[in-house]
């Protein structure tokens, strides 16, 4: 039982059993009126919002808020798209950092010092109409853990947007009281900006606090206190407190005029109100439409006919022209239930292709996506050709049916083929692992022949991206494409051998998932192989390459030409190809050979080394950890899978991995004892970076060295020297959010960890050492659980001495 909480149910409406949503990560919006409930897209922690133009933004807890960019209802036509994320971050390590003002502040073992730590309630923009105008484009964060408010400058970045601080070295409210805990946001009816203090000693979960606070008999200071503070801006006429508010009360016309008010919290209520009464107003909403001066009553007068059903193809075709482009956006919106309906929306749907503003193109490609015309669709091509550097435009042209992945990559292929940008590669990947996941054999049959016929100069960078992104296509799906790929193994046999290196690789990927054909040309093609591999003369990617074709004949005749590659005299990336190669065998003489060759191998050879054991299952597995048992293989060596082997589906290997693994409180108490001196020496950052480099870059990022796996450290010299040294030598001790790591099993049998990077309703994504990335379709998930153990290696200190230690703490105190 999780004593921090339930697990949650099916959402559903208090009075009816039906409709029902599972219980799952994503946000959820309703309408009570009419008792419809839809699962969003993203997902929040703490508060939400909307601008004035119905944008939707969510926080994380390090985040300065984050924009869904394309709604789920897009995403659900087509569940082929295998996409990692719905969410733009707009978060910088810039942004991240805090500059509080507290006097004795007290933090928390997970608390960041110095960066976001907290965030929620994020109130964007600020909408009240009362503060100056640049405040029109501020964003505003609660921040508890440092007692203050932090806000940024937002604008527009294309579908979305991007933030930068508000003040350079400063926060926009901060306290210096250390209970001072503001923890939510709201605009009143005066347009003063209304801030919640929760006013507490303590504010973190109890699974994150030291045990001595948890027990403690402080916890619940405060609980009896709390403040509300009333924000208005200095320096222009005091605003009056709002009094007898009575808007329930107003007549329907009073109502339909405040839907112009400078202040959201009127426009909005005002609103709710029409819809809620559902009197026939719709004539003085069209008289506010065509006759308000403000943009922001004519977008509130088209939802509120909306809401009360008499929003009309008239109306819309009017707003269409708008010359304010959110109210052009939301007609677009509006508009989609409406175009099977009505032919003559849909053409003049189609005149604001070439509309100056790039978030009415991004709503246009996205509603365009329900069409099916020819005109709709050259529409579609000509904003994607136009915006084709946009990652989200390419995700919401291929959120339309999957059917019109093919036509897409012949266009692209005619389009971008003489145009290499990392945006064109993207969509070559992504359009074809559509095409792989529908597993439609004629529009596998017509990419592999395109890629087969194209070889002028230039053309092998989109030919090994289309390959790539079928591969990952085909993959995702299984047998039913499988099945389609196989008839087309001689090309990709052919394209092995023949062509530039990216056609070559994406080639072998596409093999490993469907075989070897079995023809004359195989066995020819595997001499030549063989060849390759011996010649230490050849390009050691060539050499690692024609292993990977060796393999896939599993033919037991090559096991001792990958035993003898396995030699530190060859290149790291032909060792690694030879392991996996051996790991297409069995467990039981295979492992033996790998382990008596473990004492020459370099780190990274030695961390393929072990995931070729752990890919035979409970066999490699056992193997493996009798190695460490008898010597042969150091604990330390393992730290970064024991996540996966404490919580392996085998009950013996997990007693077994623990028994040896886990140390007493006393053992780990002695290792702190020991590295307490390096909190004493004079450390060298120099040094220090070379320790980071060659201990920490996989996983962490700092000054330019790196890959941002785990969290932020950009912030971390503002800790205490002894909580950083705690924090290397324990990391399991807490795992912040948002790093834990989820261990999955999949369906193909293999087991696969790491951070939980993003997920969609289709996919989950995560991030492994390295920045790899693996996307996953939630169709090949058995089970997935977060186990109790960091990533990060529990026993650092057999990696870094004493002196390195203090190196280390001197480099992470010493980057700014």
């Amino acid at each position: 039982k999780n004593p921090f909480g339930d697990p949650g149910s099916d959402i559903r409406f208090a009075d009816r059993e039906n409709p029902r949503l599972k219980m799952g990560v994503f946000g959820v919006r309703f309408r009570p009126d009419t008792h419809q409930l839809e699962a969003l897209s993203g997902w929040s922690q703490y508060g939400q919002t909307f601008d004035e133009w119905g944008h939707h933004f969510t926080i994380t807890n390090n985040s300065n808020g984050r924009h869904e960019v394309i709604a789920a209802r897009y995403l659900r036509r087509n569940p082929e798209l295998l996409l990692s994320t719905s969410i733009q971050d707009v978060s910088t390590a810039d942004n991240n950092k805090v500059f509080p003002i507290t006097r004795n502040p007290r933090f928390e073992i997970l608390t960041d010092v110095g960066t976001l730590t907290s965030s929620c309630s994020i109130t964007l923009p600020y909408l009240g109409g009362a503060f100056p105008a640049p405040f029109r484009r501020v964003g505003c964060m609660a921040e508890p853990a440092h007692n203050m408010v932090h806000c940024d400058n937002w604008s527009d970045a294309g579908a979305t947007y991007s933030a930068r601080r508000l003040q350079e070295g400063a926060e926009f409210l901060a306290s210096t009281d250390a209970w001072f805990r503001p923890v939510n946001m709201y605009i009143g009816p005066d347009g003063a900006l209304y801030l919640i203090d929760y006013y507490r000693n303590f504010i973190e979960h109890p699974e994150w606090m030291a045990a001595e606070t948890y027990h403690s008999k402080s916890l619940y200071n405060g609980q009896d206190r709390g403040r509300i503070y009333r924000i208005i801006p200095n320096r222009q006429p005091s605003l009056p407190l709002p009094k007898n508010l009575r808007l329930g009360q107003s007549s329907d016309a009073e109502l339909v005029q405040r839907l112009a008010d400078p202040n959201i919290w009127w426009r909005r209520t005002a609103q709710r109100l029409l819809v809620e009464r559902h009197h026939d107003v719709s004539q003085l909403l069209v008289q506010l439409f065509d006759g308000s001066q403000s943009p922001l009553g004519r977008v509130h007068a088209l939802w509120t006919l909306d809401g009360l059903g008499k929003l009309d193809g008239s109306m819309l075709k009017k707003a269409l022209d708008d010359p304010e482009p959110g109210v052009r956006e939301n007609a677009i919106r509006l508009a989609e239930p409406r175009l099977q309906s009505d032919p003559e929306l849909a053409e003049k749907l189609l005149k604001l292709t070439d509309d100056s503003d790039p978030k009415v193109r991004f709503q246009l490609l996205c509603t365009l996506g329900f069409l099916e015309s020819a005109q709709a669709k050259a529409a579609e091509e000509k904003i994607l050709a136009e915006n084709s550097e946009d990652p989200w435009m390419q995700v919401t042209a291929l959120s339309a049916p999957s059917a019109r992945a093919s036509g897409y990559f012949v266009w692209a292929a005619s389009q971008f083929g003489d145009k290499r940008t990392k945006g064109h590669e993207g969509f070559f990947e992504q359009v074809c692992a559509v095409i792989g996941m529908r597993g439609r054999r004629e529009e596998i049959r017509r990419l592999v022949a395109t890629v087969a016929s194209s070889r002028q100069a230039g053309s092998e960078w989109w030919c090994g991206a289309s390959l790539n992104g079928l591969a990952h296509g085909v993959r995702a799906k299984g047998a039913p494409a499988i099945s389609v790929l196989k008839a087309n193994r001689e090309q990709l046999l052919e394209m092995f051998e023949s062509r530039p290196p990216a056609v070559r690789r994406a080639s072998l990927q596409l093999l490993a998932v469907v075989g070897l054909p079995s023809s004359s040309s195989t066995a020819q093609a595997l001499k030549r192989a063989e060849a390759t591999a011996r010649d230490r003369q050849a390009e050691a990617s060539r050499r690692a390459d024609a292993v990977g074709l060796l393999a896939l004949a599993n033919s037991s005749s090559q096991r001792g030409l990958f035993e003898q590659l396995i030699d530190p005299r060859e290149p790291d990336e032909l060792q690694i190809a030879a392991l996996r190669a051996m790991s297409s065998g069995g467990a039981s003489d295979a492992g033996h050979s790998i382990l008596a060759k473990w004492r020459e191998m370099s780190p990274q050879v030695r961390s393929e080394a072990t995931r070729a054991l752990l890919r035979w299952g409970s066999d490699g597995t056992r193997l493996l950890l009798d190695a460490v048992k008898n010597g042969d293989v150091q604990t330390w060596q393992l730290d970064p899978y024991k996540p996966r082997l404490f919580m392996d589906r085998d009950p013996k290997v997990r007693e077994k991995a623990r028994a040896l693994f886990e140390e007493s409180p006393a053992q780990r108490q002695k290792v702190l004892k020991d590295y307490q001196a390096a909190l004493n020496m004079h450390g060298n950052p120099a040094r220090g970076r070379d320790v980071f480099k060659r201990t920490c870059s996989k996983c962490h990022a700092l000054d330019g060295v790196g890959t941002a796996v785990g969290p932020n450290l950009g912030t971390v010299r503002n800790h205490p020297s002894s909580a950083l040294l705690l924090d290397i030598l324990t990391p399991s001790r807490s795992i912040e959010q948002g790093y834990e790591t989820y261990v999955v099993d999949l369906s193909s049998g293999e087991i696969v960890d790491g951070v939980m990077a993003a997920h969609t309703p289709a996919t989950v994504t995560l991030r492994q050492e390295q920045g790899k990335e693996m996307v996953i379709s939630r169709q090949d998930i058995q089970r997935m659980y977060v186990s109790n153990v960091s990533m990060m290696p529990n026993a650092l200190e057999k990696e870094i001495n004493v002196r390195q230690m203090a190196d280390l703490l001197t480099f992470l105190k010493a980057v700014r």
